[in-house]
Order: structure tokens, then sequence, then C-alpha cells
């Protein structure tokens, strides 16, 4: 079957360990593929391996898109759709990725990890716009530069 996430993306190594590269060259606002792994209710997680479901739910991805990497400038996003009515057992909606740029072949897929103040830690993104923790944008004043 064509355009299936593993056919749009593979694990390599990075500059951050293993991160997630398209495999093809990818256009704005496509669907990468949808972000599954186990839903969990427990806030002592650590923030790096989960992503915040809102109503006190965390993801634990699975491969391969445990492996996106943070980035102050990413070139993805997570989403979910509207009008997709939330799982029967979780009452979670589905999580996909999208790409917010056209990306090239080859290149490492990211998201803005956007984490809150109290978990920030320091981010070597390498971006232009790297707000020098991985955090919130608009939590970014409550870090302590020093």
């Amino acid at each position: 079957m064509k355009n299936k996430k593993k056919d749009k993306v593979e694990v390599k190594d990075s500059e951050h360990g293993k991160g997630l590269f398209a495999t093809k060259a990818l256009n704005k606002d496509s669907v990468i593929g949808r972000v599954k792994g186990k839903i969990v209710n427990d806030a002592s997680h650590d923030p790096r391996y989960v992503i915040d479901l809102g109503n006190d739910q965390l993801l634990v991805p699975k491969a391969p898109f445990r492996f996106l990497n943070h980035s102050c400038q990413p070139n993805c996003v997570l989403f979910d759709w509207e009008d997709e009515e939330p799982d029967t057992k979780t009452g979670v909606k589905g999580l996909y990725l999208s790409a917010l740029r056209k990306i090239k072949a080859g290149t490492e897929l990211t998201i803005d990890y956007s984490w809150p103040a109290h978990f920030a830690i320091p981010c070597h993104c390498g971006s232009k716009k790297c707000r020098g923790y991985i955090v919130a944008e608009e939590e970014r004043h409550l870090v302590d530069p020093g």
C-alpha cells in the first residue's frame, strides 16, 4: 500500500541521539502519520518521553514517532482531527503528525515540545529562533537563565 508512514519516515542517528527523518519530500500540510502508543494517567512519567494529551492523560509514543526531536523552529506539528470521534476506551482522539512547510527527503522531522517552565532544560536545537531552553514560548520568561 502506498503512502504508509513507514514509507515517509525512518529512524536514524541524529545530533541528539536517534531522530525521525523524511524518506521522501513532503509537502506543507502533509499528514505524515498517526502517533500511537500507550496512554497513561501518571503525572510522574518523565516528560521527555510523553506527550501531554490534557485531562491528566499522557501518551507514551511508540516508534517511529517516539524519536521526534525538539526544535524551537520545528518543521512539523502534532494535531487531532476536530471531527474524529474519541476512542471509546480512553476518550482520546487520534494524534497525527503534519508538515508545517515543504520538507526535503533526508531532513530530520522536529516538533516544538513546548514544555512548561518547571520542566525546562537547555536547548541545543541550533535554530535561528532557539529560545535557549526546551520550554513553551509563553513561559520562556519563567526560566532562570543562570
